[in-house]
Order: structure tokens, then C-alpha cells, then sequence
């Protein structure tokens, strides 16, 4: 869970609720506008009302376009509750509304029913359908004569193949794919260091019928060997 918000009784709070639930947690005191990709476990992404600027809808398209497959939650405090902020709320495109009024019980229940409709869609699938990859789960296979086999991935070596899966048949940059495995490992890594992990993911994908091609330029492209069949 990553909260966005400066009010700090309201981030020990939720601290607290994500350690009771055991999911991931994460604070920022501003609204990102480029930067490193939530990790695929962050399923949740709370807004304060107060970070959320006079035109939220723009705030929520920016979170949309960082945190793909996130479910985000417009939080209020009770002085901002009135009729015409709540409407402009429910037309910004958030997935939820939170009062931060409510009692601890009521809010991890809506959290965690949030989290579980967000992680159980997320499983991306190759065009030939014999590639997948399971946000929830953590784990990805491939299908070899009739049977699936898991491929071994540590946590960088899944967000890779999760961002290629969500852009397959894409050109993506050495540089994108580096921002993907920094927010996962926490670090920035050389140039050098990506290529030699795309090396591995390649490497792991050798029984699939698709491929990983690697072109001019450090662009990276996962496709697969036939269009999946209906």
C-alpha cells in the first residue's frame, strides 16, 4: 500500500492497519509526476484530499500512468466532506472513497477487499497464451507440452517480465525497463547490470515459443510466436 499524505497521525495509522493485514507500505508527502513504478505487490494507492489539488481528475490520470493495476482511494478528513467535494470525488475516476472518520475495522475491510479485487485481476498472459505471469502469487509459467512449468524468478527478474507481458509486441528502453527493477530492489542499477538480468530473464524463456529480442539502442521486445487462439 503507498499513501500519499503529509498528515502524519493519518500515516501511523495506516502503517499499523497494512502491518495487521501483512501487506507492503510505503509513505510519500507528494504526489509523484514521474519516478520509480510501484512494485507489483503494492495493490493499493490511498490519496489524501489534501495532495489531490484543485483538479483531482488530473492527479488521479497522473497515479493511473505510474501505478497501472493499482486500485486508488480518495481519503477525506471530516472538514472536507461536504456535498460538492464528494461529487467531484466520485467524477475523478478514484476506485474508492475513504473517510477518514471511520473506525480501523471498517477501513482494513474495505482495504482488503480493494486488494484482493486488484491482485486476483491481475494475471497477464501472452498472445499464444502458453506465457503467464500471476500478480498475486508472485509467479510466473510457461507451458510446455500441455503442462506448466514455473520459472524461477526473483523478485526484479518478475517485474521485468510483468512490465514486458503488459507491453508485449512493444519496443520498451533498457532505461524503462532500469526504472522497473529500481523500484522493486530499492536502488538504481548500471546499464550494464539490467542488460546482464534481461540476459537471464531471455535465458529462462528459451522452452517458449515466443521470444525476447533485444535491438539497437538497448530496446527490448517480448513477443510471442502466434496470436493466441479463441
Amino acid at each position: 500500500m503507498i499513501v500519499l499524505s503529509r498528515d502524519g497521525e493519518w500515516l501511523r495509522r495506516l502503517e499499523r492497519l497494512a502491518l495487521r493485514g501483512g501487506w507492503p507500505f510505503e509513505a510519500r508527502g507528494v504526489v509523484p509526476l514521474t519516478g520509480l513504478a510501484a512494485p507489483p505487490e503494492m495493490a493499493l494507492a490511498v490519496l489524501d484530499r489534501s495532495l489531490a489539488g484543485a483538479v483531482p481528475r488530473n492527479t488521479v490520470l497522473t497515479l493511473r500512468s505510474l501505478y497501472p493495476g493499482t486500485a486508488i482511494i480518495l481519503s477525506f478528513a471530516a472538514s472536507e466532506m461536504n456535498q460538492d467535494a464528494v461529487a467531484d470525488a466520485v467524477s475523478c475516476g478514484v476506485d474508492e472513497l475513504l473517510a477518514k472518520s471511520w473506525s480501523d475495522v471498517k477501513i482494513s475491510r474495505m482495504l482488503a477487499s480493494l486488494r484482493d479485487r486488484a491482485l486476483a485481476s491481475q494475471t497477464q498472459i501472452s498472445a499464444d497464451g502458453a506465457l503467464k505471469a500471476e500478480r498475486r502469487a508472485h509467479r510466473a509459467h510457461i507451458k510446455s507440452r500441455g503442462r506448466w512449468r514455473e520459472l524461477p524468478l526473483d523478485a526484479g527478474g518478475f517485474a521485468l517480465l510483468w512490465r514486458l507481458l503488459e507491453r508485449e509486441g512493444e519496443a520498451l528502453s533498457r532505461a524503462e525497463l532500469g526504472t522497473v527493477l529500481a523500484g522493486v530492489l530499492g536502488r538504481e542499477l548500471e546499464p550494464a547490470s539490467v542488460s546482464r538480468r534481461l540476459a537471464v530473464l531471455k535465458k529462462m524463456l528459451s522452452s517458449w515459443g515466443g521470444r525476447l529480442e533485444s535491438g539497437r539502442g538497448g530496446q527490448y521486445l517480448l513477443s510471442s510466436s502466434s496470436p493466441k487462439k479463441s
